[in-house]
């Protein structure tokens, strides 16, 4: 019985030991391809301004609530009480039972998380409007031009999950506040494929700054590092 517990005991502790070992490994990856730029050397001079926005962990991109191009309100809720005065919408792909199931970060539990991480479960979509906004060090605006601008919309599109009519899927129910929304949406969250991994891949996949690959807000935020209030 001793020489059994030892055994597991050896187990355990290597078990622990490996695991440790990877998640320095993730991190370390994360890191080095967060910094590595693509699009490094797209114009930036452009008409049309879009915003990244970050609440310190997760990272959404922002658009104009309607343009020449695309008219969200055409086929994406808005509260009739702030249409008028609404600038912008801003999107933000996640797991859709974290998104659920933590309105804020205190009510993050184990279980969402390991989940979250390690089982494909269904993703959504979450919409929220802006009157204005502030560039600062978690919001960054990015000039690009109409070509730029329709990659990005026609990469939003393509994560809605929608129905046999071509209908978005709005997820009765859900809300952070007054005037937000969720929507049903395509793939599932990993530990190689976030939040961020999201955004990051709608501005790289447009032809704008990006990482090469990362699954934190600041990976993408690096590439746009600059003064407050100043476009890149």
């Amino acid at each position: 019985m001793k020489r059994l517990f030892k055994l597991l005991l050896k187990y355990f502790k290597w078990s622990i030991s490996i695991f440790i070992s990877l998640v320095v490994i993730y991190f370390i990856l994360a890191t080095f391809f967060s910094m590595i730029p693509v699009n490094s050397n797209y114009n930036s001079d452009n008409e049309l301004d879009i915003y990244i926005k970050s609440n310190g962990v997760h990272l959404d991109i922002i658009l104009p609530l309607r343009n020449e191009i695309k008219d969200w309100t055409t086929d994406i809720w808005i509260d009739s009480s702030i249409i008028h005065t609404t600038i912008f919408i801003s999107f933000g792909w996640g797991d859709k039972e974290f998104y659920i199931n933590t309105p804020e970060w205190s009510d993050l539990t184990l279980n969402t998380a390991v989940k979250a991480m390690f089982f494909k479960g269904p993703s959504a979509m979450h919409i929220d409007y802006y009157k204005e906004l502030e560039t600062s060090n978690t919001c960054k605006v990015i000039s690009i031009n109409e070509e730029e601008y329709e990659a990005i919309v026609n990469f939003i599109e393509s994560s809605f999950k929608k129905d046999s009519c071509g209908n978005k899927t709005q997820i009765p129910g859900v809300h952070y506040n007054s005037f937000d929304c969720f929507y049903e949406a395509v793939n599932s969250y990993n530990l190689f494929f976030t939040c961020n991994t999201w955004t990051n891949k709608c501005l790289k996949k447009s032809g704008l700054r990006a990482s090469l690959w990362t699954p934190f807000d600041k990976g993408t935020l690096y590439h746009y590092r600059k003064k407050n209030g100043a476009k890149n």
